[in-house]
C-alpha cells in the first residue's frame, strides 16, 4: 500500500463519524422511511461491487490492503456494522459504536507501530471518552462505559480473516449494551444526544 492509499484509508476510516447524521433526519413519517431506504441501498450497492470486484478481479480500489485482494473489503464490513446500528439500535447505542469504531481503528493503527500495549489502552481511553459522553445522563455511564470500551478493544486485539474488525468493532459494544439493557431494564438508557433537525407531521 503506497502513501496515498495508506492515508487515504486513514480519512475514510474518521470520515465514517459523519454517518451519524442519520439522526438529524426524523425517524416518523416519509422521511424516516425514505433514510432508512436510503442506508439500505447503499449497504447493497456496497455489496454487489465488491462481489463484481472479487469475481473480476481487475479492479483494484484505492486502500484497499493487500489481504482484501481477494476477500470482502473492510469498508463492506464497517458499512454492514453502521446499517445494523443505525437501523435496529437506538442512537444511544449506535452513536458511540459507531463513533468509537471509525476513530479507534486508525489511533491503534498508528500507536500500534511505536508501543502495542500502549495502542489498546489508548483505544480503550478513547473509546471510554466516548460512550461516556454519550452515556453521561445514564446511572449505569461508568459501567456501560468500561464494559463497552473493553469488548471494543477485545473485538480490535483479535485478528480473523473472514471476520473483519470493522464490523466487530461496532457489533461487539452493541451486544454487551444490548445485554445489560435485557438484564437491567430501559432505566439503563441515557438520554437521547442528537434531534432531528425538522419535523415530519
Amino acid at each position: 500500500m503506497n502513501s496515498f492509499d495508506y492515508w487515504f484509508r486513514r480519512s475514510a476510516h474518521i470520515f465514517a463519524t459523519t454517518f451519524i447524521s442519520y439522526y438529524f433526519l426524523p425517524d416518523s413519517g416519509y422521511i424516516g422511511i425514505l433514510k432508512r431506504i436510503i442506508v439500505l441501498s447503499l449497504l447493497i450497492i456496497f455489496i454487489v461491487f465488491d462481489i463484481a470486484r472479487l469475481k473480476r478481479k481487475k479492479y483494484r480500489l484505492t486502500g484497499l490492503r493487500d489481504y482484501e485482494e481477494n476477500r470482502i473489503g473492510s469498508y463492506v464490513y464497517f458499512g454492514i456494522g453502521t446499517s445494523i446500528l443505525l437501523l435496529l439500535f437506538p442512537q444511544q447505542i449506535a452513536i458511540p459504536c459507531i463513533v468509537s469504531a471509525a476513530l479507534a481503528d486508525p489511533v491503534a493503527g498508528e500507536l500500534r507501530k511505536i508501543n502495542l500495549k500502549l495502542s489498546y489502552l489508548i483505544v480503550f481511553m478513547l473509546s471510554f471518552f466516548i460512550f461516556y459522553s454519550t452515556w453521561l445522563t445514564s446511572p449505569y455511564a461508568i459501567l456501560i462505559s468500561v464494559t463497552s470500551s473493553l469488548s471494543l478493544t477485545l473485538s480490535e486485539l483479535k485478528k480473523f480473516r473472514y471476520l473483519d474488525d470493522d464490523l466487530l468493532m461496532q457489533i461487539v459494544p452493541a451486544l454487551t449494551i444490548l445485554i445489560f439493557y435485557l438484564v437491567l431494564g430501559k432505566e439503563i438508557m441515557p438520554r437521547e444526544i442528537i434531534f432531528p433537525l425538522l419535523e415530519v407531521r
